[in-house]
């Protein structure tokens, strides 16, 4: 019977420790990249306006040297307020599923504007009339390309909700879940709570080590600072993402060992004192 209550009590711990980590990388990812407003700041943080602001310019100028026309005419017909702005809406269709499009008739108005002041003394044939019309075309459509924005965004929202409701769910069963085994712990060591104490501190030691391992292997093994996507305004912002999570979990790991070591300490000190008081008393009645 004793070998049997020692076994469940040694499993419940094994179970809390799983739970407590599952219930940890759900609540870092939850809190991180399926956060719009941690995303937001995040972008803020690596100044990816600024530099996608110069990326538009820097493509838009790959189109001049080919249509002929002055590098004058690209001047003011992107702002980094609308970047900013187009930006927030591409955001807004991934998490919020709003599905709005990206507006380039600003640029448009621009382009044409800054084109007509330049060409206001020339006479434009049709055939030339049409290939500023192209390049216009083009200026709108690397605009778009440039801002990441894609026309499957409404199934990557779609695929958002449901790991969001997935993961809500996991969050409230893991909770239950540590919540009942601590309170099993309790019943299983009632007579002697610095036992409990004791596989609680367990439960929170394996959860930092396993955490430790997890980060060590990422920084092994995944070199963060050399991931490239997309450009590299993204490619900065996803490499910040994924260096602040993993100094999450550094912080997290050293806290809960830290926690679970000192709760075994405290559990074996309380075990020798109480140990240690028997003893004497059973010296006292024998004298």
């Amino acid at each position: 019977m004793r070998i049997a209550k020692t076994i469940i009590k040694y499993i419940v711990t094994i179970i809390l420790a799983i739970a407590m980590i599952a219930y940890f990388f759900i609540s870092l990812v939850s809190s991180t990249i399926l956060s719009e407003q941690y995303i937001l700041s995040k972008l803020d943080e690596t100044n990816y306006y600024n530099k996608i602001y110069e990326y538009v310019k820097s493509n838009f100028e790959n189109y001049i040297y080919q249509s002929g026309l002055e590098e004058t005419v690209l001047e003011d017909v992107v702002s980094k307020e609308k970047i900013r702005k187009d930006t927030g809406i591409i955001i807004s269709n991934l998490y919020d599923g709003l599905n709005q499009k990206i507006d380039t008739q600003e640029i448009r108005d621009n382009l044409n504007k800054n084109i007509k002041e330049t060409l206001e003394d020339q006479d434009m044939t049709v055939t030339q009339q049409n290939a500023i019309d192209t390049f216009i075309d083009h200026i709108c459509n690397e605009y778009t390309d440039t801002m990441s924005h894609f026309s499957f965004e409404q199934q990557v929202n779609q695929a958002y909700q449901k790991v969001i409701k997935y993961m809500d769910l996991s969050k409230k069963v893991l909770l239950i879940t540590i919540g009942l085994d601590i309170l099993l712990l309790l019943v299983l060591n009632l007579r002697r709570i610095y036992k409990f104490v004791s596989l609680v501190g367990v439960s929170l030691t394996t959860t930092g080590a396993f955490l430790t391992i997890v980060n060590l292997f990422v920084n092994i093994k995944i070199k963060i600072q050399t991931i490239a996507i997309l450009n590299d305004a993204v490619s900065d912002t996803l490499r910040n993402v994924l260096t602040s999570m993993l100094n999450m979990v550094m912080k997290n790991e050293y806290i809960l060992l830290i926690s679970g070591v000192l709760l075994i300490i405290v559990s074996n000190l309380i075990h020798n004192i109480k140990k240690y008081g028997l003893e004497k008393e059973n010296d006292t009645y024998e004298n």
